[in-house]
C-alpha cells in the first residue's frame, strides 16, 4: 500500500458517506477507501481503476474528489483542468502527495484554481491539502495543453504526463540513428511507446506498426501522432505483452527504469525475458538504455546474437537476434 493511501485511510471520518472520485490513482488499494462510494481514475494499465482514461471524467454522484499528485507539473494542470470542466457544482477536492515529490510547489497551481489550500493532515512523508474547485464551462479541450514537436520531417503529439514530454528524448535519438542504417521491415512492435516518435518513423518507413504503454495518456498521444501524420498503427494499453498477440519481425524499445519516484529494472528484464516468444525465427530487438544499467547479462540469458550498434556517454544501443 502507498504511504499516501495510508494517509487517506486515516481520514476515515471524513471519508464517511461520501462519494469519492479519485483522479490518478496509484494503488489500487485505494478502492477499499472508507467511503460511501469510490471511483478510480487511472492513467496506468496496472492499477485496477473503474475508470482508465488519458484525463479524468468525474461521475455525476461525486462529492469529493482527490488527487494523487503526478510527478509532472504539467500533468497537474492538466487533471485539475478535466475534473473542473466536468463539474456541475462547487466541489471539495483534495490533493494528496509525498513531502519529496514536490507537493507544496504544486500548491501554488493547486490553489489558483481551488482557493488557498487547507492542510489536513501529514503522516509517512505525505501530506494532504483541501481546495474547492469550481465548474468550468463546456467540455474539457486538451489541445491548449499539449505541445507539439518535431523529429525531423515528422509531427509528434505529446500529452501531460508522457515520456520526455514534449521532446525527442537523447536517448530515442540514438537508436533512431542506428535504426535508419538498419530499418526494420514488416511487423513491428513498438514496446512503450510514449508519444510515439519510434511508431511514426517506423510506419512512415512501411512497417507494419503495433505500437503498446501502459500508460494511456501515451496511448493516446501516439494515436494523435500517428494521424497527424497520416499514418496508422494499432495502438494498445497494454501491461508490456499482456495485451500484445501474434509475433512481430523486429520490437523497438526504449524502456523506463523508474517506477513512480523508485529506479528500477525490473520492468526491462521482464522485457528482455519474455521478447524472444514474440519474435519470429530471425526476429531482433532494438534497445537503448543508459550504459549505466547493468542489461548485457540479461540479453545474452535470451537472444544468441547480442551486439553494441551505438554508443556515447549516456546511452547505448543494443541490437540482439
Amino acid at each position: 500500500m502507498e504511504n499516501t493511501t495510508r494517509l487517506l485511510w486515516r481520514q476515515e471520518s471524513d471519508l464517511a458517506g461520501r462519494h469519492l472520485f479519485i483522479a490518478d490513482a496509484d494503488d489500487g488499494a485505494l478502492a477499499q477507501l472508507p467511503a460511501a462510494s469510490v471511483t478510480l481514475h487511472s492513467d496506468l494499465v496496472t492499477v485496477a481503476g473503474t475508470q482508465c482514461s488519458p484525463w479524468p471524467v468525474v461521475p455525476a454522484e461525486a462529492d469529493l474528489l482527490v488527487i494523487i499528485l503526478p510527478k509532472s507539473r504539467e500533468r497537474l494542470d492538466w487533471l485539475l483542468a478535466a475534473l473542473g470542466h466536468g463539474l456541475t457544482q462547487t466541489t471539495e477536492c483534495w490533493l494528496v502527495g509525498p513531502g519529496k515529490g514536490g507537493i507544496r510547489g504544486a500548491l501554488k497551481q493547486f490553489a489558483a484554481v481551488a482557493g488557498e489550500p487547507e492542510a489536513l493532515d501529514s503522516a509517512r512523508h505525505c501530506k494532504l491539502y483541501r481546495g474547492w474547485l469550481t465548474p468550468q464551462t463546456g467540455d474539457f479541450d486538451p489541445q491548449p495543453l499539449l505541445r507539439r514537436f518535431q523529429a525531423g520531417e515528422l509531427a509528434l503529439v505529446s500529452a501531460p504526463g508522457v515520456f520526455s514530454h514534449g521532446r525527442l528524448d537523447d536517448g530515442t535519438a540514438l537508436l533512431l540513428e542506428a535504426l535508419a542504417e538498419q530499418p526494420p521491415s514488416g511487423a513491428v512492435l513498438d514496446m512503450g511507446c510514449g508519444a510515439g516518435v519510434l511508431s511514426v518513423t517506423l510506419a512512415r518507413a512501411g512497417a507494419r506498426v503495433t505500437a503498446c504503454d501502459a500508460s494511456q495518456v501515451a496511448v493516446w498521444s501516439t494515436q494523435q501522432s500517428l494521424a497527424a501524420n497520416g499514418l496508422q498503427g494499432e495502438v494498445l494499453h497494454s501491461d508490456l505483452y499482456r495485451a500484445v498477440s501474434g509475433q512481430f519481425d523486429a520490437i523497438v524499445t526504449n524502456p523506463p527504469f523508474h517506477d513512480g519516484l523508485e529506479r528500477t529494472t525490473a520492468v526491462t528484464q521482464r522485457l528482455i525475458a519474455d521478447a524472444r516468444r514474440h519474435l519470429r525465427p530471425g526476429g531482433v530487438l532494438w534497445m537503448v538504455a543508459n550504459r549505466g544499467l547493468a542489461y548485457e547479462q540479461w540479453l545474452s540469458a535470451a537472444f544468441a546474437n547480442v551486439a553494441v550498434m551505438r554508443e556515447n556517454n549516456r546511452f547505448r544501443v543494443w541490437r540482439c537476434q
